[in-house]
């Protein structure tokens, strides 16, 4: 069973919509967004691989992004070590099929619902950091 996630290039999170993964901080205009195709319990020879959390996506939208704990590794090593860490009864690894860069065209992104995510995300991060 595959399962499709987004990400931008740069960052190592992983989220459920191209729109969610844009709103993840202040990007460069020049970031690629790219789908990110995973399969469970995979074997060794991944190019990459990704630790997901076992909970349906209308669970996982509740969460913010960052909290989620959702990433992409480049090492299958680290990505154990870090289910390790987070609870094993929680995440799962998987192993990144495939990689695909999104045009810009299929960016649709709703921009009013953008800024309110960014809002509430800036909320969150003062919050936690005291600003």
């Amino acid at each position: 069973m595959e399962i499709i996630r987004y990400r931008i290039r740069t960052k190592p999170y992983l989220c459920l919509s191209p729109a969610e993964a844009i709103n993840t901080g202040i990007t460069i205009g020049e970031q690629t967004v790219e789908m990110v195709i995973l399969v469970k319990n995979p074997g060794p020879g991944y190019p990459e691989y990704g630790v997901i959390r076992n909970m349906s996506e209308e669970e996982l939208k509740k969460i913010p992004v960052m909290e989620r704990g959702e990433k992409v590794f480049e090492r299958r090593k680290d990505a154990v070590n870090y289910i390790k860490t987070m609870g094993s009864k929680n995440y799962q690894l998987c192993g990144v099929k495939e990689t695909r860069a999104l045009p810009r065209e299929e960016l649709r992104i709703d921009e009013e619902k953008s800024v309110e995510d960014f809002l509430k995300e800036l909320k969150a991060f003062e919050k936690k950091n005291n600003f």
